[in-house]
């Protein structure tokens, strides 16, 4: 075939051959090495921002949108005594885990007390501050999506947003905005159906005004949480599920996110228990809060034990986790609603020749729960 130059930027896709997929390693970060980096990052002033954070970055990890996955941001950091941070708003949505110490986590027009693993989310553009109005270093974890907005080139930032407003005034603004187009809708109509197959037309008015569940910060306190592990801790292995708890958001609705990027899990699983091996598109990445045991992540063995971070589930890399005669109880933070709502959210629950399901546009997988159940 005689092959010819396309003009421009375009290239000619007759040769085509399937692009073979750069999976990330595994990666584990001790906990040892985070504990020094508070040390670290406690001493001398803090940043600009009234932050002292660290970054945790997968050594596969390029600019824009460093992260310990493609698409996910984890910082530890702290807050000494009487610090507050800069009051700050961005278009990334981010959840985050107390660890130790208390802080007032103020999110829009609410504030919260947190205290160790208390856990709560921001939306996108909600102003935040945080403010240790304890005695002794306030820590913590956050996750946010950050990285997929830089790769995006539309990460939008800014500090001491709306100075001189409460985040109260700023919220009626934008309700009484929105009320003065509510006519425009009205005046455009409804979709409108096309032909026989379920195609619609939409206005433009509708695009600039969505119906909407409004996002909201949420909190989900560490005593009330914990109440509720007991249950799954007892499934034994053989349970062809996963035990755990989803801290989820009802605004998320069949994304079954803490976020709509994010779910947030904690694991409780007992002495000696071994999930099934599985793959997933959705990047994972568990820190463990207490326990130990071990995961096998594309072949690779990787002991892990309490304080420990790591991305244990690189897209589509089978893995599965076990734990060791004190069980483990560990969060997990993986972009599983993203990818339902790109529709790309393809999982193998039986890596042996199971079906590839794609969870969130067809029917999924189900479990023994009702055999194995107490």
């Amino acid at each position: 075939m005689t092959t010819h130059t396309l003009p421009g930027k375009m290239i000619d896709q007759r040769a085509f051959s399937a692009q073979a997929t750069d999976v990330w390693s595994s990666h584990l970060v001790r906990g040892s090495e985070i504990s020094d980096a508070l040390n670290m990052l406690s001493d001398g002033p803090g940043g600009n921002d009234g932050r002292r954070e660290a970054l945790v970055a997968h050594p596969s990890s390029v600019e824009p949108g460093l992260g310990l996955s493609p698409g996910i941001a984890v910082v530890f950091g702290v807050l000494l005594p009487g610090e507050q941070t800069r009051s700050r708003r961005h278009n990334a949505s981010s959840f985050t885990m107390a660890l130790s110490g208390s802080a007032q986590a103020r999110i829009g027009d609410r504030t919260f007390n947190v205290h160790a693993r208390d856990c709560w989310n921001t939306p996108g553009m909600r102003v935040e501050t945080l403010l240790n109005n304890g005695t002794e270093p306030f820590t913590y974890v956050s996750y946010s999506n950050s990285p997929l907005l830089r790769k995006l080139e539309v990460f939008y930032e800014e500090y001491d947003p709306a100075e001189g407003k409460k985040a109260a005034e700023v919220s009626q603004i934008a309700s009484t905005y929105s009320s003065k187009i509510a006519s425009a809708k009205d005046a455009a109509g409804g979709a409108i159906p096309v032909g026989d197959s379920g195609a619609m037309l939409l206005p433009y008015e509708h695009l600039i005004d969505p119906d909407f569940v409004e996002s909201k910060p949420l909190l989900w306190r560490w005593d009330e949480v914990a109440e509720h592990l007991g249950g799954i801790r007892s499934l034994k292995t053989g349970y062809t599920g996963r035990p755990l708890w989803c801290l989820y958001n009802p605004a998320t609705g069949i994304r079954n996110g803490t976020t709509f990027s994010f779910f947030a899990t904690i694991t409780a699983a007992g002495p000696n228990f071994t999930g099934p091996a599985h793959k997933h598109v959705s990047a994972a990445i568990n820190y463990i809060l207490d326990g130990s045991g071990y995961s096998i992540v594309d072949g690779v063995r990787l002991e892990w034990e309490a304080g420990d971070i790591m991305l244990s589930a690189p897209g589509w890399a089978p893995h599965g986790h076990a734990t060791k005669d004190d069980g483990a109880v560990i969060l997990t933070i993986q972009d599983h609603p993203l990818h339902i709502g790109m529709e790309s959210l393809i999982w193998q629950e039986d890596i042996k020749g199971g079906p590839i399901l794609t969870l969130g546009s067809e029917a999924g997988f189900g479990t023994n729960l009702a055999t194995v159940k107490n």
